[in-house]
């Protein structure tokens, strides 16, 4: 091998010297990077041996000239898929829990994918092996982002939300482990080596074009297949999706994405018929007669709010709930079961604005990205129907979760986002978004402005305790502490906390001021989800838990509280556990507000499910993880089956679509 610091004979000696100019310059870069991390993360020296042979490894492919022969370039060719699919998982959690037949297919898939690259890059096989590192890398880096930021891996319908989590990225902080820069380090020297073994096609481009014809087609061959139930029957893989996070971990992060892609779609349910649901609509009692004196309606959904007591006990300096709990008179309240934590807010929004429930949709889906493509019958329908006047606030982007395209849908006449609060938005902010205490006083404002005798429902999604816990603001200073934590843990516990008890002292204001008025006012407010398991990893621990995964994902981590206030007299009650799509029917008998039929149907499921998201079922007093659903919906006369035939109607067959339902 020869040095290339001189250059060879007749070699222009001005090219020379800029590209090894702009290569010194990377390389001295990348080094100082390096040996900068290595202070910042204060590793000891001993873990950093490594780095130190992949830069090596890295300044000698850059300042040699050397080839590997062709022999050996063919084997270590071979070797580049695997050494990525090593290094993609390891920037995963857990990733030594992979099934051990899952490691063939996922293997399969990048060999696959890099023999397409390779034949499609015809006698370059360095920018094949660099567009694979290129694009291993991206996808790597963006799932491990998934799992800090909402304890989730990326999922196919994510990219339909690539907007919404770019609007907020920057309130999060991400976590730049050694290991992380490690692997990082390793796709560099896997794509600089990659010039250094250059394998070529000696075929002619008759033979090559037909060779890779038929590379692609075995790729899209096994896309198909692993579609299919054989990746579980024959190869032992891990089927349970209501909880994508064990379902990546057990079948590898490759073929727990693109196994997920045949549920894009809603599968018809078994026996559907659309003029037998019509039939029943027609046999079902009238909605009862409208009343005069309907009252106004505030649904406040608030972002991440929850009370973690339900968790396990835990110690406070000061109370952060006090004026929720302090809730008796004229209140319904209870446990509400969601079916997501740490993020997918719009699942909770659309399960209760539709009636609808997740747990027979795709696990980790989207509807209001995926399915609600057109007007579709709501509780918002219903209230136009019944006389109001229907507004949507949401102080953040209204592109989030295509709310801008789903809430006309959904009926509502008017929409207020960031660009229509924005002359009071700035000087209204907690952290970084809009406070609670603003908002409920601009729902003031809209229920002020509204026309006389005429109600108002008024749906809202907060922003105020969005996450992340982690940074440091001049406006926002926690307050609560929890005895026994310490750390960074501590300190999100303490930030989230600190926000839970302004929300609450918000609300206070709020339900205060409608107290005073003469109009009838019911005013809902309930969370959407838990926080991420970095926030309640401390709590588990004070309770004698490890929070492992199987912790973190259990049944009590998709409970939020919700509370049904009127200024007026209505019968107190209290749900040990109840889900979201059942709460505006509560709502609506709690405030004598008339039922739809497709009410009265899912009020009819709930005596017997009380519990029904895609994490859990409850029946017969027992709460089980979603995969009894199918157990218990087998039976003919199941109220499961029905409801999900008429779920079906409801949002996938819009062309049968049954009214009677609605109206």
């Amino acid at each position: 091998m020869a040095f290339t610091i001189f250059p060879r004979k007749g070699e222009a000696d001005k090219k020379h010297w800029i590209r090894f100019g702009i290569r010194t310059g990377l390389l001295l870069a990348l080094t100082a990077a390096v040996l900068i991390l290595h202070l910042l993360l204060e590793e000891p020296w001993s873990r950093w041996w490594i780095d130190g042979i992949l830069l090596l490894l890295i300044w000698g492919a850059g300042f040699t000239r050397f080839q590997i022969p062709e022999g050996f370039g063919w084997g270590l060719l071979a070797l580049t898929p695997a050494a990525h699919y090593l290094l993609v998982e390891l920037l995963q959690p857990h990733s030594r829990d992979i099934f051990p037949n899952m490691h063939w297919l996922n293997f399969g898939f990048y060999y696959l994918a890099f023999l397409f690259l390779f034949l499609t890059c015809y006698r370059k096989s360095a920018i094949a092996v660099c567009i694979g590192t290129v694009l291993c890398s991206l996808c790597g880096i963006a799932n491990t982002a998934g799992w800090q930021f909402r304890s989730l891996p990326i999922l196919p319908w994510d990219l339909n939300s690539a907007s919404t989590a770019f609007s907020v990225l920057k309130s999060y902080s991400f976590t730049f482990t050694h290991l992380f820069w490690t692997v990082l380090l390793g796709m560099v020297c896997l794509a600089v080596l990659g010039f250094r073994m250059p394998v070529r096609s000696y075929a002619k481009p008759a033979v090559h074009f037909s060779v890779s014809a038929v590379g692609a087609a075995a790729l899209i061959g096994f896309l198909f297949f692993l579609q299919t139930d054989a990746v579980f029957t024959r190869f032992g893989g891990y089927r349970y999706l209501f909880t994508p996070g064990v379902y990546y971990e057990r079948n590898g992060t490759a073929v727990g994405f693109l196994s997920t892609l045949h549920y894009l779609n809603v599968s018809k349910p078994e026996g559907y018929d659309a003029a037998s649901l019509q039939e029943m609509a027609d046999q079902m009692d009238p909605p009862a007669d409208q009343k005069d004196d309907l009252p106004n309606v505030i649904v406040i959904m608030n972002e991440a709010f929850s009370d973690l007591s339900v968790l396990g006990s835990f110690e406070t300096n000061m109370g952060y709930l006090d004026f929720w709990n302090s809730l008796t008179e004229n209140t319904v309240r209870g446990n509400l079961y969601v079916s997501v934590k740490g993020g997918n807010t719009a699942n909770t929004e659309y399960e209760f604005l539709t009636g609808d429930t997740m747990a027979f949709l795709p696990a980790g889906s989207i509807p209001y990205q995926q399915y609600i493509k057109g007007e579709m019958p709501s509780l918002v329908t219903w209230f136009s129907n019944l006389g109001y006047s229907t507004l949507a606030i949401h102080p953040y982007q209204a592109s989030g979760w295509s709310r801008d395209k789903a809430y006309p849908f959904l009926g509502f006449e008017t929409s207020l986002f960031y660009n229509d609060m924005r002359p009071v938005y700035a000087s209204n902010l907690l952290r970084n978004y809009y406070s609670d205490a603003s908002l409920f006083r601009y729902i003031r404002t809209k229920y002020e402005e509204k026309e006389a005798g005429k109600p108002l429902f008024l749906f809202t999604v907060t922003m105020q305790n969005h996450g992340s816990y982690d940074q440091e603001y001049d406006n926002f200073s926690p307050q609560v502490t929890v005895t026994g934590t310490s750390g960074t843990g501590a300190r999100r516990l303490s930030s989230y906390l600190s926000l839970i008890r302004e929300t609450d002292l918000a609300f206070e204001s709020l339900v205060s001021y409608f107290a005073g008025q003469e109009e009838k006012t019911v005013i809902v407010m309930f969370g959407d989800h838990q926080p991420n398991d970095n926030v309640v990893r401390d709590i588990l621990r004070l309770n004698g838990m490890k929070a492992t995964e199987e912790e973190l994902d259990g049944a009590n981590r998709y409970i939020t509280p919700f509370v049904i206030w009127a200024n007026y007299d209505i019968g107190e009650q209290y749900y040990e556990g109840v889900s979201v799509n059942y709460l505006s029917g509560i709502l609506c008998e709690a405030a004598g507000i008339p039922l739809t039929k497709y009410q009265q149907l899912l009020r009819d499921v709930q005596e017997t499910y009380p519990v029904l998201t895609a994490h859990t079922v409850s029946a017969d007093g027992t709460l089980y993880f979603s995969d009894k659903l199918n157990e218990l919906s087998k039976a003919a006369d199941s109220p499961l089956k029905l409801l999900q035939s008429v779920q079906y109607n409801h949002l996938v067959d819009r062309n049968n679509r049954i009214q009677a339902f609605f109206d």
